[in-house]
Order: structure tokens, then sequence, then C-alpha cells
């Protein structure tokens, strides 16, 4: 096989391919495998093709991430989480097997390293001052009718529904059917590959009114439910983000979209809601899965829980 044939970037490209046009996989978690890959390459740059790819290549690759220093809004940092070290490992993981799979390398290179043991108890979820003080924000900074409605509308989905935010956004004006209080979660758009539909809680139903109403008055004609404020358009993944980091700072709370997923977990489970009803609202193929997020129930909670023991 020659150098043309065994270049790492074509066939990172032929597996994204197969990624998008086969497995039919969420633009979402292909941009994961394209920003993993991106980094190795650049941490890497001496790895160009696959006679390259070795087991002490990839310690490398994890040793360099480790001491690299990075600059974080006004600050450097150096180091990276365990959590963040095994999302690199498994997505590169899945390239190099599928490389070893097609006959390009004789061994993924990643078969004998193991990834670091992640501890899941920490606190995920939002606690309701912080929910508040991100309502607050939107209301004092919204420069306009539309901003504030179409603001409001993403935290109360995102709090009410739990859905992830390639859901989010890949939602339509045509998923919503306010008569019956009901949004539809498209399978194209969903990572378990099915098509959900959930039921609209009351708060939720009046902010989609009031956005669909101004949004009426602007015109706008996008068949994308979330759009910009300057633009007939979907909000792009680019726009979740600025849309993310603005609210963070407006409103003094360090927050990811996902958070909202795991508050309105653990919400329902502070409701003594069971865990497969949980389940089937979250879209988990798994009950373990649920059972994680659900980590974020606190002790506290449960003082009406201890008070129904007898003896």
């Amino acid at each position: 096989m020659d150098t043309q044939e065994n270049d790492l970037h074509k066939l990172f490209e032929q597996y994204v391919d197969g990624c998008h046009y086969t497995a039919r996989l969420r633009p979402d978690t292909i941009r994961g495998y394209r920003a993993v890959f991106a980094l190795f390459l650049k941490v890497m740059p001496e790895v160009t093709n696959t006679n390259c790819l070795a087991p002490d290549m990839l310690r490398e690759f994890f040793k360099r991430i480790e001491n690299r220093v990075r600059p974080v809004g006004k600050t450097f940092k150096k180091g990276v989480k365990d959590s963040t070290i095994r999302t690199q490992y498994a997505k590169l993981n899945v390239f190099f097997e599928w490389l070893y799979i097609k006959g390009f390398i004789n061994q993924n290179p990643l078969a004998g390293i193991k990834p670091p043991q992640v501890r899941y108890d920490d606190f995920k979820r939002l606690k309701d001052e912080e929910v508040a003080r991100i309502y607050a924000a939107i209301v004092q900074y919204s420069i306009t009718p539309f901003m504030l409605r179409r603001d409001t509308l993403i935290v109360s989905i995102l709090l009410f529904c739990g859905i992830r935010k390639g859901e989010l956004a890949g939602l339509r004006v045509g998923d919503i059917d306010v008569a019956s209080n009901q949004i539809t979660i498209r399978a194209e758009t969903s990572k378990s590959k099915r098509t959900k539909t959930l039921k609209m809680h009351p708060t939720l139903v009046m902010h989609m009114k009031d956005y669909l109403k101004e949004r009426k008055a602007l015109n706008f004609k996008t068949e994308c439910l979330i759009t910009s404020i300057k633009s007939d358009t979907g909000l792009t993944p680019h726009g979740f983000k600025h849309w993310t980091t603005r609210l963070i700072k407006n409103s003094g709370v360090r927050f990811h979209l996902h958070q909202f997923r795991h508050t309105f977990a653990t919400k329902l489970a502070e409701a003594n809601v069971q865990v497969i009803k949980i389940q089937k609202l979250l879209g988990h193929a798994d009950i373990s899965m649920t059972m994680r997020y659900l980590r974020s129930v606190e002790p506290e909670n449960m003082e009406e829980d201890i008070r129904k023991l007898s003896f």
C-alpha cells in the first residue's frame, strides 16, 4: 500500500462518509468525531499516514494532551479531565477499529491502552436559583421582544422536555402542535433514531405561543423552529454556542446545554416519577444510562421519603 492510499486524513474522510451516508449518524455526532480527529492531527503533526499509528504514538498523544498549555478565557490552563480523555479515546477508537476492519492497519493502536475510569458523582443538575437567574438574565438583557421570547422558549424547551441540543436545533415549526400541547422529536434528529412525541408543560405552551406570535409578526418563513434574531434562518451550532456563552456571562451561571437534560431527569425523580417513565421520556435504550442521569438526586431532597419509614 503506497503513501497516497494510507493517507490518514483521506481515510478519515472515507470513514466520515460512511458515518453520514450509511450509518446515518447525527450531525452532532459527526462533528464530535471531526473535532477529536482535528485535535489529534494538531497535537501529533508527525502522524500523517497509517504506518505511523502505533501504541507508543497514541500514548504520546495523551501525554501531550495532558501537558499542553491552552488559553481558557483570559487565563491559561494545563491538563484535562479524565472524562475528556475518555471521550477522545472513544472517538478515536471507533475510527481506528474501522481502519482495522477495512484492512488498512494490522492492529488497533488503542487495543492495549485502557482509558481512565471516570467517576460520575459530580452535581450535574441546575439548582432552582440558577434556573431563576438564567430566566432573569434573559429578561434583563434581551434587546428586542423577539429575542426575549426566543431565548425564554429555548430554556423552557430544554427544562420541560429534557431533549438534547441536536434535537432542539432540529425542531421544525411543523413539529409543534399547540392545539394538542404536543411536541414531536423526529427520528432523523434523535440519537435513538426513533420518533417520540412529548406532552408540553403548561408553562412551555405559554412560552411557545408567545414565541410563535412574535415570530409571525416578523413574517419569518423558515421551517426551523429556533431562528436567528437577525435573519429568517435557523440557529446554527455556532449560534447555539454563542447563545450559551452570552447567557453564561449575563446570568453568572456556568452551565452547558446538557445540564438542562440532567435537571429535567432529576426533577422528575424528585417528584417520584418511576424510573422506567423517565427512561422513556429521555429516550434511553438502556435504563442504566437513565440511572447515571439520576446521580444528581441529593440526600437532603429525600426527607419526605425517610419520613415514610415505619417499623
